[in-house]
C-alpha cells in the first residue's frame, strides 16, 4: 500500500508540473526524476524572476514546448533558480541566467550557445536528439521566422553597377558577399539576418547589405576589385572609404566570432542578444583624466572638445555636476541603476542603450 501511495503521489506531482504551454516546471526535489532519469531528451531553461533576458525568452520557450508537444521523446522544462530550483541551478548554471541546457536520454548534457529564437532552438533539439519534426511542424517554424522577418529587415540589397554609390554617406557598412549557387551562403544568410535585425537593430550608424553574384557572373567584377576570393565573405567599410575596405574570409559559422569582428570594426560592444556589454560608451582617455583631475577639470574640458562619441555630452554633464557636487557620480550611478533594475520593461531599446552607456561611464569614474 505504501508503494502504491508513493507511486500515486509521484504521478500526481509530475502531472501538476505541466503548465498549459506544455512546459514542465521542475524544482530541486523532482529535477532528477523529470530530467536526468526520465530517459527523454530534455531542453531545460534555468531562469530567475529578476532576469530581464529570462522574461524576454520565456514566451519563446513556451512556443518551443508547443512545437514538440506531439513528440514524447522530447520535453521542455523550466526551473526557477531564484526560488525552488536553487540547488540545481547552483549545480548546472556556470555563468548566469538564462542558462539553456539539453540533456540526452542518459542524463548527459550540453549547453546551447547561439541565437535564442525558435528556429535555432528547434534545429538544436533536432540535431541533438535525432528526432525530426514532421512537415507541418517545420512549416510552423518557418512561418514564425517569416513573420519575424516581415516585422523589419535592416538588410539592403546592393547592385553591382551602383555598389560604391550605395555605400557613400554611411558611417559603417557590413556587406555580405554571396553567390546564388553557394549553399553555405544560404546558411550564412540566416546568421547575417539575425545579426542585422536582432543584434545590431538599434545601431542606425551601421548599414547591413548583401551583394550577390549570380550564375552568369554579374557582380564578380566587384569582388575581384576588392580582392574577395571565396564566398561567403564580409566586406567592412568605414565612412564609405572603399579604398581601405577590410575583407574577411574567415570562419562565418560562429555567430559569436562574427559579432566580435563587427564590434571591433565599429567600436560597438554588443552581445549575441543585442544588449550592450560592460564598457560600452566609455572613453578611457577621458575617464582617466577625470579620475586624476583632483577638482581641476580644465584639461578634461579641453580634451572633450577634441574627441567624438555617443557619450561625449554626458561626460561634459558629469564634469559640470562634479564642479557643484563632488559626490555627483555616486548619486547619478545609483539613480540610473535603479531605473534599469526597476523600470527596464517600460523603456525602449534605444533608451536602455543610452542608460547603459551612462552607467558604464559612471562606473569607470567610481573610485
Amino acid at each position: 500500500m505504501r508503494g502504491i501511495t508513493l507511486l500515486l503521489f509521484t504521478l500526481i506531482s509530475l502531472a501538476l508540473a505541466y503548465s498549459p504551454s506544455n512546459v514542465i516546471q521542475a524544482n530541486d526535489k523532482n529535477f532528477q526524476q523529470i530530467v536526468t532519469a526520465s530517459g527523454k531528451f530534455t531542453f531545460v531553461d534555468f531562469y530567475a524572476d529578476w532576469c530581464r533576458h529570462c522574461k524576454k525568452l520565456s514566451p519563446v520557450v513556451d512556443q518551443l514546448s508547443t512545437l514538440f508537444a506531439d513528440y514524447p521523446q522530447i520535453q521542455v522544462v523550466k526551473i526557477n533558480g531564484d526560488k525552488d530550483g536553487k540547488k540545481m541551478s547552483k549545480k548546472y548554471v556556470e555563468i548566469g541566467y538564462p542558462t539553456l541546457l539539453m540533456f540526452d536520454d542518459q542524463g548527459k548534457h550540453v549547453e546551447f550557445d547561439g541565437i535564442r529564437d525558435i528556429e535555432a532552438f528547434s534545429n538544436f533539439i533536432q540535431q541533438f536528439s535525432g528526432v525530426r519534426l514532421d512537415k507541418s511542424r517545420q512549416d510552423e517554424v518557418e512561418e514564425v521566422v517569416q513573420q519575424e522577418e516581415e516585422i523589419g529587415d535592416a538588410i539592403v540589397s546592393l547592385k553591382p553597377n551602383s555598389f560604391e554609390q550605395q555605400l557613400q554617406g554611411t558611417p559603417y557598412a557590413i556587406v555580405s558577399a554571396e553567390g546564388s549557387w553557394c549553399s553555405f551562403c544560404k546558411d550564412f544568410a540566416g546568421i547575417f539576418n539575425r545579426i542585422a535585425n536582432t543584434v545590431y537593430a538599434r545601431n542606425k550608424n551601421i548599414l547591413f547589405a548583401t551583394l550577390t553574384v549570380d550564375e552568369q557572373g554579374s557582380g564578380q567584377e566587384v569582388l575581384d576589385k576588392y580582392g574577395v576570393n571565396r564566398l561567403p565573405a564580409l566586406l567592412l567599410v568605414k565612412d564609405g572609404n572603399l579604398d581601405n575596405a577590410v575583407v574577411y574570409e574567415g570562419d562565418l559559422r560562429r555567430i559569436d566570432k562574427v559579432i566580435d569582428l563587427i564590434n571591433d570594426f565599429t567600436g560597438t560592444l554588443r552581445d549575441s542578444t543585442g544588449d550592450l556589454k560592460e564598457g560600452a560608451g566609455v572613453i578611457s582617455e577621458i575617464s582617466q583624466l577625470i579620475a586624476g583631475a583632483n577638482g581641476d577639470y580644465t584639461e578634461v574640458i579641453t580634451k572633450l572638445h577634441e574627441v567624438s562619441g555617443d557619450t561625449v555630452d554626458f561626460y561634459k554633464s558629469v564634469v559640470e555636476s562634479l564642479l557643484i557636487n563632488p559626490n555627483a557620480i555616486n548619486l547619478e550611478y545609483n539613480r540610473i541603476g535603479s531605473i534599469l533594475n526597476k523600470d527596464v520593461d517600460k523603456l525602449s531599446g534605444v533608451t536602455i542603450d543610452s542608460l547603459k552607456q551612462r552607467l558604464n561611464v559612471l562606473n569607470s569614474l567610481r573610485i
